[in-house]
């Protein structure tokens, strides 16, 4: 805006990650390798009840649906084998999937060497803050720090200080980490059959504890659609996700698509992309039953989600040949 010939801010890079079985890694235990062979790092850690491992990082052009390249799952395998005592496969790989980072730039810098994982901040023109660079997990730490640059420049005088240190998310006030046994002892998580009966089910300490750190405080309304419902099914079989947080995600958290809910309401398909697949249809279902989608509508939920999940290469959509970890 301030420069019609700056130079680029953003240097796009590509992180790929995998996601393998639990027993990768024991429970509150993780592993990085700070200089592989070829001098990169490489960390596993526990992850939602499975094992994240990663990462690459490669300029990449910027596109909507990034795929990972067969060499760098690759990559990965070779690099945490090295240190396991456990056969690392190929065929073991739940998910796979590449991200795009935004690298940050310092348009001041005079070399490289500036290109940072964190957030960058400046003001190139009097009173036109910019911010760049930075991701999803430091956004309060960006907010802050653009803020207080407007005040810097603006020569403002705040009432007070940023108050985001002390600011709760939803969910968070009043909650405990025993709070999943409210759940456990009081809710029940009631299933429809694929008759049409409706049994009830136990709201065990998996979905219990699922839900209180998922929701917080709001777990027993979730809890509540389960057992009123009929929602308390899982959308999938190994995994504490149940029918009714799509009905909730729709009506109080604005989910309006079943790529929102399988990649970012409950993470299935970066945990086990085969299982997303699986629970789709469902979760269409009920995402059509709230927002109340024609039958053209929920083609193209379908259509956009198997589109989406074609981009996670687990072992059984994944194209690959021969090699060291080749399935076997």
């Amino acid at each position: 805006m301030a420069n019609n010939d700056v130079v680029p801010m953003i240097a796009p890079s590509s992180g790929v990650h995998i996601v393998l079985p639990d027993y990768y890694s024991p429970e509150g235990m993780g592993l990085i390798v700070p200089k592989t062979k070829d001098g990169r790092v490489v960390f596993m850690l526990p992850w939602l009840g499975r094992t994240v491992a990663g990462t690459t990082d490669s300029s990449t052009a910027i596109t909507m649906l990034p795929e990972p390249h067969e060499d760098e799952i690759q990559f990965i395998l070779d690099a945490i084998c090295d240190y396991l005592n456990v056969q690392v496969r190929r065929s073991d790989v739940l998910s796979a999937w590449s991200g795009i980072r935004p690298l940050a730039m310092d348009p001041s810098a005079k070399n490289t060497e500036s290109i940072s994982r964190d957030h960058v901040v400046f003001e190139d023109y009097p009173g036109l803050i910019t911010i760049t660079g930075g991701k999803w997990t430091t956004y309060r730490s960006m907010a802050e720090d653009a803020v207080n640059a407007a005040i810097r420049s603006g020569n403002l005088k705040p009432a007070n200080g940023c108050v985001t240190d002390h600011l709760h998310i939803v969910g968070a006030y009043g909650w405990d980490p025993a709070s999943f046994t409210v759940l456990a002892q009081n809710y029940k998580r009631m299933k429809k059959t694929y008759g049409g009966k409706v049994i009830p089910g136990a709201m065990d300490s998996a979905v219990s504890k699922h839900l209180s750190h998922a929701y917080g405080t709001l777990a027993e309304r979730v809890a509540a659609i389960a057992q009123n419902e009929g929602l308390g099914k899982r959308l999938a079989h190994g995994y504490p996700f149940l029918e009714a947080e799509v009905a909730y995600c729709a009506r109080h958290e604005y989910c309006e698509s079943a790529v929102d809910f399988v990649a970012r309401r409950c993470r299935l398909a970066f945990l086990d992309t085969d299982a997303a697949g699986r629970a789709l249809p469902r979760i269409i279902e009920i995402l059509a039953s709230e927002h109340k989608w024609d039958k053209a509508r929920r083609k193209l939920e379908q259509q956009k989600g198997i589109e989406f999940l074609e981009t996670f290469k687990s072992s059984k959509n994944a194209q690959f040949r021969d090699g060291k970890h080749n399935g076997q």
